[in-house]
């Protein structure tokens, strides 16, 4: 039970940590945590290698972008062929550094080819470079941008 307080208070920590102004009291863009969903459809026949690729992709992941706080692989559960990767970032340059990830390169190379489709919806407030390289990828995106709302601190 130790174990799970320490874990939660460090994500916590991670999620809320970024929460702050800078020197002068005005809000940095793209420092808050944000959301990205991202919808894949299998083609007829794909849907292992796209699994098996995507767990790949999801370790390398894991082990190597300590600002993706969350990344699930979910199946959609009424269309055998459609999946949903959820993803929670640090920030807007845990994304940017996403982006970049070699890791997530060879996977969109290998995978795409499997698809039928793919589309990215980002929530939250992300900043302006970090929408403009995920769109230079040409994945059709929609960024829906913060109206209301809040990040609750939950630090000790």
């Amino acid at each position: 039970m130790k174990s799970v307080f320490v874990f939660l208070a460090t994500i916590t920590y991670l999620v809320c940590a970024p929460l702050h102004a800078d020197h002068h009291g005005e809000k940095v863009e793209g420092e808050k945590p944000f959301v990205l969903i991202a919808r894949l459809q299998a083609a007829p026949g794909k849907v292992a290698e796209v699994i098996a690729l995507s767990a790949a992709a999801d370790r390398a992941v894991k082990a190597g972008e300590p600002g993706m706080l969350l990344h699930t692989f979910d199946r959609d559960p009424d269309d055998a062929l459609g999946f949903v990767w959820t993803e929670l970032y640090e920030n807007s340059a845990a994304l940017e550094f996403h982006l970049q990830n070699p890791d997530l390169i060879e996977y969109l190379d290998a995978v795409s080819p499997l698809l039928d489709a793919f589309t990215v919806e980002l929530y939250g407030e992300v900043s302006k470079s970090a929408v403009d390289r995920l769109r230079a990828t040409e994945t059709p995106t929609k960024h829906f941008k913060t109206e209301l709302g809040y990040i609750r601190d939950l630090t000790p």
